[in-house]
C-alpha cells in the first residue's frame, strides 16, 4: 500500500481504531515489522495528550463521514529523539473490503519546513552584524507592552543609546573597526543589562533597550551611569589598536512622557541628543 511514497506516511485503521495495513515508511517510523503493527491500536503511537486532544476527536468525525486534517506538533512514542515532530495528518473516510467503516490516515511531515520556517521569522527580527533583535522586533515588543500596560496599567521605559562621534571610527579606521567595536558594545550591554530588558539595535549606531517598569528621575540617572560604564574601557579594532568611544543616553517613560509609542521614542531620542550636547 502506497510503498512507492517516500514522503508521507499511510495507514488503515478499522472501526476499532486499529492498524489493518501501512505502508514501508510508516512501518520504518514505527521501527517495528509489519506484521507486529497490523492490529496495533493507532493510540499506542501517541502519548495519551497527544491522542486524547488531537487524533481522537479527528478519527470520531471520520468515522461519522468527514474527512478531517489536523497541522500539529505531535510526539510519537516511537520516535527514539524524544523530538516533537511538526505533521499535517488527513483522515478520509473509506469503506473496507469486509463492508465496515474504516479509515485512511496520511501523515506528511513538515518539521523541516516549520524549522526553516522558525529560522527565517528568527532572521527576521535579527540584526545580521551583532546578532541582536532589531527594529521590527523591537517595536514589536513595545506594542506587546503598551497593549498590556493599556489593561494592567503597568508602564515601561524606553532607553535610546547613541555612540559619540563613532563616524570618526569609521573614517580613519574603517567600517570593519566601526563593526568591531559595534559587536563588542552589543556584548557589553547584553552582560551589563540584568536580563529582564529587551535589548537591540536599531540602526547605525543606535540602540534600544525597554525596561519593563517605569524608571523614576533618579533611576533613569542611574541607568545612564550604568550603561556609560559599558565604554569605561577602550574598544579594540585590530592589534594593537585602542579607541575610546563614549555614548550619549536617552529615557522616555510610558505613559508619563507620552501615550503613543511614537511619541515616546521621540521623546527619548531627543533627550539622547541632550545628553550628547551635554558631554561636548
Amino acid at each position: 500500500m502506497f510503498d512507492g511514497d517516500q514522503r508521507n506516511f499511510y495507514a488503515l485503521v478499522d472501526s476499532s481504531y486499529a492498524f489493518i495495513a501501512v505502508n514501508a515508511l510508516f512501518e520504518r517510523h514505527l521501527q517495528k515489522p509489519k506484521e507486529n503493527i497490523i492490529g496495533m491500536p493507532l493510540a499506542l503511537m501517541f502519548e495519551e495528550s497527544t491522542f486524547d486532544n488531537y487524533i481522537m476527536s479527528a478519527m470520531q468525525a471520520c468515522m461519522a463521514g468527514e474527512s478531517i486534517t489536523v497541522h500539529e506538533r505531535l510526539l510519537s512514542k516511537f520516535d527514539t529523539s524524544g523530538v516533537a515532530g511538526h505533521f499535517d495528518i488527513t483522515f478520509l473516510p473509506v469503506t473496507l473490503a469486509n463492508g465496515e467503516n474504516g479509515i485512511m490516515m496520511s501523515c506528511h511531515d513538515v518539521s523541516r519546513y516549520k524549522a526553516n520556517e522558525r529560522k527565517l521569522r528568527q532572521l527576521a527580527h535579527l540584526d545580521p552584524l551583532t546578532q541582536m533583535p532589531n527594529l521590527r522586533f523591537i517595536d514589536y515588543q513595545l506594542r506587546k507592552l503598551r497593549a498590556q500596560g493599556s489593561r494592567d496599567g503597568a508602564g515601561f521605559s524606553v532607553v535610546f543609546i547613541d555612540f559619540d562621534q563613532f563616524k570618526k571610527i569609521n573614517d580613519v579606521h574603517g567600517h570593519l573597526a566601526g563593526d568591531q567595536v559595534l559587536i563588542e558594545f552589543s556584548r557589553r550591554l547584553r552582560t551589563k543589562l540584568r536580563g529582564g530588558e529587551h535589548i537591540g539595535r536599531i540602526g547605525g549606531d543606535e540602540f534600544l533597550v525597554i525596561i519593563r517598569e517605569p524608571l523614576d528621575a533618579d533611576q533613569q540617572v542611574s541607568l545612564a551611569q550604568r550603561l556609560k560604564q559599558i565604554v569605561a574601557s577602550p574598544f579594540r579594532i585590530g592589534e594593537g589598536k585602542l579607541v575610546q568611544l563614549g555614548i550619549s543616553v536617552g529615557v522616555a517613560v510610558w505613559p508619563h512622557d507620552g501615550d503613543t509609542l511614537d511619541s515616546l521614542k521621540q521623546l527619548a531620542d531627543s533627550r539622547m541628543y541632550e545628553d550628547k550636547k551635554q558631554s561636548k
